[in-house]
């Protein structure tokens, strides 16, 4: 008789299999967590914007119609960053919306927006953090503080 104190070739190859599986598990939770932290850029310079339209309302009544009026850089001036293509002001869906426009190539986050839509009340502003429905980002790749 012999007392053989190894692992046989079918137990090796089902902890191979498990491992890979979570692996497969790990490198797509990981891939979310990059983009994550990529878009969070992008929130810095939607804090930015968000003060500068709060001021224009604050000071006018009113929500700024662009860039321009809330005092920001031309829309297309923020493709000099890392992970942002366009910061933009406009009117839709509400006056005073911040569109940021995310270039992270290699992810489904590459060209996608993110919107910031305020809202006032007893003349104070809120804001919304939303995905818009059309090109809008994936909501596992916003950061948790915009998850509604």
């Amino acid at each position: 008789m012999h007392n053989n104190k190894g692992f046989t070739v079918i137990e090796l190859m089902a902890v191979v299999a498990i491992l890979s599986i979570l692996s497969v598990v790990a490198l797509a939770v990981y891939g979310d967590y990059i983009v994550r932290s990529k878009v969070s850029e992008g929130m810095a310079f939607a804090a930015e914007a968000r003060t500068s339209v709060s001021e224009y309302f604050y000071d006018t009544r009113s929500m700024p119609q662009n860039n321009s009026q809330a005092g920001l850089p031309d829309a297309d001036q923020y493709d000099k960053h890392d992970w942002v293509r366009r910061l933009e002001i406009s009117s839709l869906p509400e006056p005073g919306t911040i569109t940021i426009t995310f270039k992270i190539p290699g992810s489904k986050a590459n060209n996608k927006l993110l919107q910031l839509i305020p809202s006032t009340m007893n003349g104070i502003v809120f804001w919304e953090c939303i995905p818009p429905a059309v090109d809008g980002i994936d909501v596992n790749q916003v950061p948790p503080n915009c998850r509604g």
